[in-house]
């Protein structure tokens, strides 16, 4: 898609200004301090470009190209009659921008979106070696209530082999130096099942979680993804992962979660009703369009899916306003992915919201040969319900069988070759 058709059609938005449309407002930072050893993202791309500094010249046209492609498809999307409800700085590491990089980004953002205030939710994603009180503090001027910050554990010798830049004193530190910056909803993400890694471990982890004044726990279980570094240490044979442990240790950490007063209301989410991680369920539920902004960020609008690819900094630097990939949302190249999302959430796919956002009835969507090798799998491991109000899998089975997925084909322990993971399986 060229920039001029991405400017002049809001990214996929049709139509002139009319009633609110709800809109998910994403903004991506593709810079970190290290490269962790566990994390897909980063696989595709380069290191050089991943820890680049605030005063690169890659990094400083960077932002540049960023503050251009809001103002000019910021300036569409209002246009359109879209109206910001969520807004979520993501990456990589956002936390990583300087001050004067946050001002210049917030700078362009309201200049975009002039009515930004009352927004439902904002959410800045952060790792702890990243932050001090004067980023928090600036990042609170600038309208951020909700901090999400990169835990993944507090054992620092853990840390030490997933690649983190960050001790369990700092994780532990900047949640207290958060809430005394007057942070009202914090949430930290922690990670289970990792090779090697007990059961006790994410449990004590998760009881570590709970003396600090958090508001959202997300507890993921570790996915061995191709490309990462402890894939290769799989794939070495020097390591493997027991499955049937990473439910137990799951299961563990859920159950000292809900006991605590944390509801489990998604797979790997826990937190109060007043809580929940909007940005997270109407991603996932596709329950309004969202717009993405710069490398590696993705947008849903009218039908349409967009994506600027990761891994291509130096191109998105050169042309912002263009895409690299642009979808029907209801195409059997998306289709699976969203439905693999939705049915992480325990409402699943709901049927007025996938018709709202593809444009086509939901029945026919989720039917199509990409989607129905999905859904025949969750099959074949527990009950896919599916009525009304759209599809779901029952609460109780929606981690063990999502675990199920990552693994399938592989045997249950010892073996490394896991080649057909979920994303093969939707391929």
């Amino acid at each position: 898609m060229n920039g001029a058709a991405a400017a002049g059609g809001a990214g996929g938005a049709t139509g002139g200004a009319g009633a609110d449309r709800d809109l998910l407002v994403y903004l991506h930072i593709p810079f970190c301090r290290s490269k962790c050893h566990f994390c897909d993202w980063v696989t595709e791309v380069p290191t050089a470009e991943l820890l680049l500094k605030e005063t690169d010249q890659p990094r400083l046209r960077y932002i540049d190209a960023l503050c251009h492609e809001l103002t000019e498809r910021g300036a569409a999307l209002g246009a359109a009659g879209y109206r910001p409800t969520i807004l979520y700085w993501g990456g990589g590491t956002a936390s990583i921008l300087s001050l004067e990089e946050i001002a210049k980004v917030s700078a362009a953002l309201h200049e975009a979106f002039p009515l930004l205030d009352g927004l439902r939710e904002s959410t800045i994603e952060c790792s702890p070696e990243t932050l001090d009180p004067d980023k928090l503090a600036a990042f609170r001027e600038v309208g951020f209530t909700r901090l999400s910050s990169g835990v993944q554990s507090f054992d620092d010798a853990r840390l030490r082999t997933l690649g983190r830049s960050h001790d369990a004193d700092q994780a532990r530190r900047i949640v207290h130096e958060a809430a005394d910056a007057g942070f009202d909803d914090i949430s930290i993400d922690l990670i289970c099942g990792f090779p090697g890694q007990p059961p006790a471990e994410t449990y004590d982890a998760v009881r570590t979680a709970l003396d600090l004044p958090l508001t959202h726990v997300a507890l993921y279980p570790y996915r061995p993804a191709h490309g990462t570094v402890m894939r290769r240490q799989l794939g070495r044979g020097n390591r493997h992962i027991d499955r049937d442990e990473q439910k137990r240790g799951y299961a563990a950490g859920a159950e000292l979660l809900v006991d605590s007063g944390f509801p489990e209301y998604a797979m790997s989410h826990f937190g109060t009703p007043d809580h929940l991680c909007h940005s997270d369920l109407t991603y996932f539920q596709l329950r309004s369009d969202w717009a993405g902004f710069g490398s590696g960020a993705t947008s849903v609008l009218g039908g349409r899916y967009l994506s600027h690819a990761r891994g291509r900094l130096l191109d998105y630097n050169r042309d912002p306003l263009a895409f690299e990939e642009d979808y029907e949302l209801a195409s059997a190249a998306i289709a699976p992915r969203l439905l693999y999302q939705s049915l992480t959430t325990y409402e699943g796919a709901r049927r007025d919201w996938w018709q709202e956002r593809t444009g086509r009835p939901f029945d026919e969507v989720v039917d199509q040969r990409a989607c129905r090798t999905l859904l025949d799998f969750f099959a074949s491991v527990t009950t896919v319900e599916r009525d009304e109000d759209g599809l779901r899998l029952p609460p109780d089975d929606v981690a063990d069988a999502f675990i199920e997925l990552q693994y399938l084909n592989a045997p249950r322990q010892g073996r490394t070759d896991l080649s057909v993971t979920a994303a093969a399986l939707m391929g």
